[in-house]
């Protein structure tokens, strides 16, 4: 440690300790080693940790460091891989968002809910419950620790997505912190209470901080809107020989607006997650099955199928998608599936039990154990979205990379996989993961359940291997780059102002400097 980081580490902290109150400000060396590395990278250590209880204390937090001009990033759920909160850029505070965790307030009759940026996708979805309301856009796959300030500034896809797109388009208003601690707030609001209703009202200032990674300002509170919980659902899957059948009934259903949504697997990552354990989440998820849906019997039935199809359903070469489809009515919710399942018989597929979406759907937000391979590897993805029609060409662009890195995949033991979703009927996403074996870091120890942890073999480091994941990740970034790719959590990953043409460069530039003018909001972050 440099002699810098010894002063950086103890007078920000000393001052900050002063200026606000003792539990908001940590120096916990095993906290600091947590938050300086994402699922990918070990980087430079935060020098102090500040975990502000509500928006008022995030705003003196803000104050402080720009009276320490001490650069600042936020974290939500810590789920990162691209460097959306970690990096090796100067002394910073971190900004721990985990205790600003609470539902403000859930109107049914503006049909609206109000949340703090750290409160998470299961949270909320269990607050809305007892309501029989949902927000349109509800949750990634690790909504049982990925906060809704984290979803919106990195954007995510699954849960309603396939009808309602992503984070950003089920959100109506912000309360943004800025680097100076200055609070904005964005959206229509009422004159009574002060609540966002609706976002679009003049120039859409709300859309600035969706998707900035933090680049612009630390959310606060999030408005978003609200619907009815459809009554009804309908679960289909569909077994594919090549990934080209499988590609096409993604698109073709993400065209048709049928299913609520959908994910699909290739065989390599199929195999690994059933690897894991047990399709099934145990009894409690057979029941949630059997009670679901209003029809008992059906219900039952739809338990006992998914149970006796265990782990069987999907041939060892099988490319999987798996939806839902929802609606007011049994009879809607049959309809799409009906529709889904023409396109995918239409396609060469085969429907195998719906065991996958039945499962998730009942158990939305399961513990992430995924962070880890099932013998205990790191794992780490990298994606893109591409245009619907141009799903087969991305495809095989990253394969020609693969092969080409073939051998030396082999040679260190690296498997890949590959996941799929879309967003509304716009947008097709493409997940490579790599399974390596690795030591694992603090970050999956203090992710992954202790139960599940213990039985995982631990690796040695292998930092040639990792060299050779990251060479990998390039290259899939400049083969989604060959066909116009766009990408979530851009973080310090993805070449997003680079791609922008010169007009948007100027114009986000400008931006960044009235809302930092000093550069000191998570520096870096869409190369800012």
């Amino acid at each position: 440690m440099s002699t810098a980081d010894d002063l950086s580490r103890t007078l920000p902290a000393d001052s900050l300790r002063a200026a606000l109150s003792p539990e908001v400000v940590s120096t916990d060396p095993a906290l600091l080693e947590l938050y300086g590395q994402d699922i990918w990278k070990i980087c430079r250590r935060p020098v102090v940790i500040l975990r502000p209880a509500d928006t008022a204390g995030l705003s003196r937090a803000l104050a402080e460091t720009a009276r320490l001009n001490l650069p600042v990033a936020p974290r939500g759920g810590g789920m990162s891989y691209t460097g959306g909160y970690a990096s090796d850029a100067g002394p910073l505070a971190l900004i721990d968002l985990s205790r600003m965790d609470r539902v403000l307030h859930v109107d049914p009759e503006a049909m609206t809910v109000t949340v703090e940026a750290g409160c998470t996708w299961k949270t909320l979805h269990e607050t809305l419950r007892p309501h029989g309301l949902r927000t349109p856009f509800w949750g990634p796959l690790s909504g049982v620790s990925s906060t809704i300030g984290g979803g919106l500034s990195q954007l995510n896809a699954v849960f309603g997505a396939g009808h309602w797109g992503t984070t950003s388009e089920s959100v109506v208003g912000l309360t943004v912190a800025l680097a100076d601690g200055r609070l904005i707030a964005t959206g229509a609001r009422r004159k009574a209470d002060g609540r966002a209703f609706y976002r679009h009202y003049g120039p859409d200032l709300t859309g600035l901080f969706c998707g900035d990674c933090g680049a612009l300002g630390v959310k606060a509170e999030i408005t978003l809107r609200l619907m009815r919980t459809p009554a009804h659902e309908a679960h289909g899957s569909f077994a594919f020989d090549t990934a080209d059948k499988a590609l096409s009934a993604t698109a073709e259903i993400s065209r048709a607006g049928v299913a609520a949504d959908m994910f699909g697997f290739d065989p390599s990552l199929s195999a690994m997650r059933l690897k894991r354990a047990s399709l099934l989440q145990g009894v409690k998820a057979l029941g949630a099955i059997a009670t679901s849906g209003g029809d008992l019997f059906k219900g039952m039935a739809a338990a006992a199928r998914t149970a006796v199809a265990g782990r069987g359903f999907l041939g060892a070469d099988d490319w999987s998608i798996h939806l839902t489809a929802e609606a007011r009515s049994a009879a809607g919710a049959e309809a799409d599936l009906v529709e889904a399942r023409r396109i995918c018989l239409g396609l060469g597929g085969r429907e195998v039990e719906a065991s996958v979406p039945r499962v998730v759907r009942v158990s939305p937000f399961t513990p992430l154990n995924n962070v880890l391979g099932p013998d205990g590897e790191r794992w780490v993805p990298v994606h893109g979205l591409v245009a619907l029609r141009d799903g087969q060409a991305a495809y095989r662009a990253i394969m020609a990379r693969f092969e080409a890195l073939r051998p030396r995949f082999e040679a260190g033991d690296v498997q890949t996989g590959m996941m799929l979703s879309a967003l509304s009927t716009n947008a097709l996403l493409i997940e490579p993961v790599f399974v390596w074996p690795e030591e694992r870091r603090a970050l999956h120890e203090a992710t992954v359940e202790p139960h599940v942890l213990s039985k995982l073999p631990r690796h040695g480091e292998n930092p040639e291997v990792t060299a050779l994941i990251a060479e990998a990740r390039t290259a899939v970034i400049d083969a989604f780059n060959e066909v116009g790719a766009a990408h979530f959590q851009i973080g310090r990953t993805y070449p997003w102002r680079d791609n922008l043409d010169e007009g948007s460069r100027r114009l986000i530039d400008a931006i960044k400097a009235d809302l930092d003018p000093t550069h000191r909001m998570n520096p870096g972050v869409l190369g800012l």
